[in-house]
């Protein structure tokens, strides 16, 4: 008999009740059927067979089905044990039991039989459907101004997730067994799954629609990657090699802040949609997909399950040849669900050093990323050879396995203003017209050590007098860095307006560029700032070294240290011929090395797309794109 069959039968016989019914969601051998109906703790069954398979000498008293996201309950009066993980029960399901004047059914919560409370899942619907209602408000509305409030406050939200909210499991079980799949790990689970997503969809035609590209991300923050997503999508748009193009975003309409960019793609017409979450797991369980596929779909992490869910519905209706995902968290939901729809080509774009070394790090991430480096039909992306290496390395997997594609900047948009702007623009900030400054653009947290910043600026000030200071940004580290500035003598001298979509006139306005990172990729804002002619002084984080010419358009701090910085910053203060250099080679270093014109082809090869209107195979073709030799790791 069936392994997950028997172990509902001892969890009966362990509780001491009489008998139940049991539902199991996966086809079940004819043979096993008539074992069970002669099984003195089975009292009924609900089979997803078909009718034909369930043919055998049962009456209908004993024996029912599933239909879609229903069930039709047996008659007898007994508990009902569902043979699968919460995820699955639908709400047409719940309701059926609640006509059968049954309260509670068990079915598997983290790894283990348990009871399920229709009244708790009543809960978790009311909460849910109340979450969506103030999702779809305007974002200046009064609830949503509260649901913002009652976030901060630990309290409420413990009390939230108490009441109205599944318990996530995560972050319990990296490593560990699941004992709700047959003992696998993690990594396995991840991989079993998605074969058996692609084994599934091989054998239903996805008719994919000839070089649609669909990019997926969060949405349009104010961030570089999100930058670059905007280039590579007017990119490609105005290659002319694409059928359409289009980014769809997932919470762009229900988040603040992203749609920073949003403006730039509705100029160039450029599609952006939200995703539809059309597909609710309380209201649908697992129904929209197959079910060996949601069997083992409701044994990951809990946080992603609807969202890959409501992916692959989007996949399936817009049927794109190639899904670029951009960023590990939306990479891995939409490269899982690409295979599930069935999705031909797959690239997931990573864009700085490993999750590791940030704080929406999830325990979920190093197996997911490991089952999709399984697939061939996935290709893994990063813009620099730091990155790749980072991420290669992290993973186990050979060097190979990454192609680095590098940034893009769109040079046709970004020009020097005049000085009359800069003039203006400086004395509405209060920075005197003749001064040195020294500038950045950054969001303001912790990988981007807006503090190492401030502290340089502070032990510049005493070496070198007149120079002030201008930050272009803004995040949770602001009022740690107005304390700082207050506490160290440099208000007046350092500045921090605020954000701006634009950065020709800040860029402008400014003498040399700074960043400090700790963790980057490419860093656009670097590209940005050479191609009008700023000198770059940075630390050594990630892909930045790979962002400027050594010696040339910029210096690189190897000790992340106040002092180094400010030795390297009044070099170029000091020198101007060493500024002169600087400001006529950057253009052209940043023009030869990161044009949008190549980034774009090289990622049109990456997709398998030749430039006279046909396909070539991304795998077996010679891409001219940037391979770091990196030792191959095993």
């Amino acid at each position: 008999m069936n392994k997950r069959i028997i172990e509902a039968l001892d969890f009966i016989k362990s509780r001491n009740m009489k008998g139940a019914v049991l539902a199991i969601p996966f086809t079940v051998e004819v043979k096993d059927i008539l074992e069970l109906r002669e099984h003195t703790l089975c009292k009924g069954l609900v089979l997803r067979n078909s009718s034909s398979e369930i043919a055998v000498n049962c009456t209908g008293m004993w024996l029912d089905c599933f239909e879609d996201h229903s069930w039709r309950l047996p008659t007898v009066r007994a508990p009902i044990v569902f043979i699968g993980s919460q995820f699955m029960i639908t709400r047409q399901m719940a309701m059926q039991v609640i006509k059968s004047r049954r309260f509670s059914i068990v079915c598997r919560i983290n790894g283990s039989y348990q009871k399920l409370s229709m009244y708790r899942f009543s809960l978790w619907r009311v909460g849910e459907k109340l979450i969506r209602r103030i999702g779809q408000q305007p974002k200046n509305h009064p609830l949503r101004k509260i649901v913002g409030f009652a976030k901060q406050n630990s309290l409420l939200r413990k009390l939230w997730r108490r009441i109205f909210k599944r318990e996530d499991l995560s972050s319990k079980m990296l490593g560990k067994e699941r004992p709700d799949n047959s003992g696998l790990t993690e990594e396995v689970l991840y991989k079993k799954l998605l074969q058996r997503a692609h084994e599934s969809t091989q054998s239903k035609n996805y008719s994919a629609i000839p070089r649609r590209v669909l990019l997926v991300n969060a949405g349009l923050a104010s961030g570089g990657a999100e930058r670059q997503i905007v280039n590579t999508l007017i990119g490609l748009k105005a290659s002319g090699q694409c059928e359409s193009v289009a980014l769809l975003a997932e919470y762009i309409d229900h988040a603040p802040n992203l749609d920073f960019f949003l403006h730039k793609l509705e100029a160039a017409r450029v599609e952006v949609s939200q995703v539809k979450h059309s597909i609710s797991l309380n209201e649908d369980g697992l129904s929209s997909v197959n079910p060996k596929v949601a069997d083992l779909l409701a044994d990951i992490a809990p946080g992603l399950i609807e969202e890959i869910l409501n992916l692959v519905e989007e996949f399936r209706s817009r049927r794109p040849e190639v899904v670029h995902a951009w960023q590990d968290t939306s990479s891995i939901k939409a490269g899982i669900a690409a295979v599930i729809a069935g999705v031909p080509r797959i690239v997931l774009a990573s864009r700085n050093v490993t999750p590791m070394n940030f704080s929406y790090y999830q325990d979920y991430m190093h197996p997911a990323y490991r089952a999709l480096a399984s697939l061939e039909c996935v290709t893994f992306l990063n813009n620099s050879k730091a990155g790749a290496a980072d991420y290669t390395q992290w993973l186990g997997l050979p060097r190979e396995r990454f192609v680095v594609v590098r940034n893009g900047v769109d040079i046709s948009y970004l020009n020097r203003v005049t000085s009359d702007a800069v003039r203006e623009y400086r004395e509405k900030l209060g920075i005197p017209e003749n001064v040195m400054v020294v500038g950045s653009i950054f969001r303001f947290w912790a990988e981007k050590r807006p503090m190492l910043w401030l502290q340089t600026a502070a032990l510049l000030v005493k070496q070198y007098h007149d120079v002030h200071f201008l930050v272009i940004g803004e995040g949770p580290m602001r009022r740690e860095m107005e304390s700082f500035i207050k506490d160290n003598g440099l208000k007046g001298r350092v500045h921090l307006p605020g954000e701006r979509p634009d950065a020709a006139l800040p860029l402008s306005s400014m003498n040399l560029f700074l960043l400090t990172s700790e963790f980057e990729g490419t860093p656009n804002v670097v590209l940005e700032a050479q191609w009008l002619s700023l000198p770059i002084v940075a630390t050594d984080a990630g892909g930045t070294r790979e962002s400027f010419e050594h010696s040339v358009t910029g210096l690189l701090a190897t000790k992340p240290t106040p002092e180094d910085i400010t030795t390297l910053i009044v070099t170029y203060l000091t020198n101007q011929a060493m500024r002169v250099k600087s400001e006529t080679q950057g253009p052209e270093f940043v023009k030869r090395v990161f044009g949008i014109n190549r980034m774009t082809q090289e990622t049109l090869m990456l997709y398998g797309f030749s430039s006279d209107g046909g396909t070539i195979d991304p795998v077996t073709h010679s891409i001219p794109i940037v391979i770091a030799k990196t030792k191959v790791l095993t």
